[in-house]
């Protein structure tokens, strides 16, 4: 969930209150079902509350899930402190992996070819994951310089163009290290999980895949 909120997860307080309602949040929007689905999963187990369902939001085409909590919001809040947040992205093996696997999904691409790169703003961040990714035995490069603030792109999927507000910065896991990486922590959008798959089969000469670490919120 924190690796979440630190790349497409948000927190904010809410511009009506009504009474007796925290006017804080924490949500996410996003395309992919199962990501949002599974962000709403951890929330609801984080918080102690019962099955919370996104919704589908015509207006954006993206899925949303939001709730309202205090104790979330101080704890996530911008701008985020990772000294904080360590205690519990480390408290172990699988909460690393977790925090790095919410992370990936938000930030994180497989191209066809099975190279996985993951992106942000906040150069702290790429940091601080390459040395995570470094225990578990995936090596990676960068972070380097991706684009600079006020670089235009083109999305082909909207036809729409987008100026960049913020410089960005990557790293990119070593294709020796993929394997490592879908072993201990993969990715929970279908889409991206289904590529990495397809690569450590191609390149592993394996009959059978190597058995990917427990997910630490299916126990």
């Amino acid at each position: 969930m924190i690796g979440v909120k630190v790349g497409d997860g948000y927190v904010g307080k809410k511009s009506r209150v009504r009474k007796g309602y925290n006017d804080v949040m924490i949500g996410l929007e996003a395309k992919d079902r199962e990501f949002v689905e599974e962000f709403a999963r951890c929330l609801a187990k984080v918080l102690g509350r019962r099955e919370i369902r996104p919704r589908y939001r015509r207006s954006s085409g993206r899925y949303v899930v939001e709730v309202e909590s205090k104790t979330l919001y101080e704890l996530l809040k911008k701008p985020v402190d990772l000294h904080r947040l360590k205690k519990y992205i480390e408290h172990c093996e699988k909460c690393v992996a977790a925090f790095i696997r919410g992370f990936a999904d938000s930030e994180g691409s497989v191209d066809k070819n099975g190279h996985i790169f993951i992106l942000n703003t906040d150069q702290r961040l790429p940091i601080y994951v390459k040395e995570l990714l470094r225990r578990l035995g995936i090596e990676s490069t960068g972070p380097k310089l991706h684009y600079l603030r006020g670089t235009v792109i083109h999305d082909p999927r909207t036809g729409k163009q987008y100026t960049h507000n913020k410089d960005a910065y990557v790293i990119y896991i070593r294709a020796s290290s993929n394997t490592n990486f879908y072993r201990y922590v993969g990715f929970a959008m279908t889409r991206k999980q289904a590529r990495l798959e397809n690569y450590v089969k191609r390149n592993t000469g394996a009959p059978t895949l190597p058995q990917p670490f427990p997910n630490p919120s299916s126990k």
